[in-house]
């Protein structure tokens, strides 16, 4: 299996990144950009395919491939006490304002209202920062307010 950290390309040199956590045959990578996958273990490989980047693009191709990240959404069931104390420390601003673009959408009601995972993973959705980083910056809460900024910023302009 891969361990935490090592870097990892998809067997047709699709994709590339470093391990964030091994679940049974699931192994959770995050890539340069920041975007988060899962694949079967199978699909991956320690080494970088032929005719493939260290950086996981083709070689000679500098089109950006069409993916759709699937999305990975926390369920009630997997709420830890961590879950809640990541979700006490987000600043106090960046909750307001996801709160009122949350409420703006027609029929969804108060943001205070949902539970501990609809807030992650709407704070998630709307700022373009997933759970993992919150919780790796959760012990810096000025800089984890810098980096949902941009994601805030950006949903404001689409409402």
């Amino acid at each position: 299996m891969f361990s935490v950290g090592q870097t990892v390309w998809r067997r047709d040199g699709s994709r590339s990144g470093k391990v964030l956590e091994c679940d049974g045959d699931r192994v959770f990578i995050v890539q340069e950009n920041g975007v988060e996958l899962d694949f079967g273990a199978s699909d991956l490989t320690a080494t970088p395919p032929t005719g493939v980047k260290a950086s996981g693009a083709k070689l000679g191709d500098n089109r950006q491939a069409a993916y759709v990240v699937p999305v990975r959404t926390l369920s009630p069931r997997e709420i830890t006490p961590d879950h809640v104390r990541v979700l006490s420390i987000l600043p106090g601003r960046t909750l307001q304002a996801v709160a009122a673009l949350f409420e703006r959408r027609s029929g969804a009601g108060k943001f205070s209202a949902l539970a501990v995972a609809e807030k992650l993973n709407v704070v998630a959705e709307i700022t373009g920062v997933p759970y993992r980083t919150m919780r790796e910056y959760s012990d810096r809460p000025g800089e984890l307010g810098l980096l949902m900024g941009k994601g805030l910023a950006d949903s404001r302009k689409t409402v």
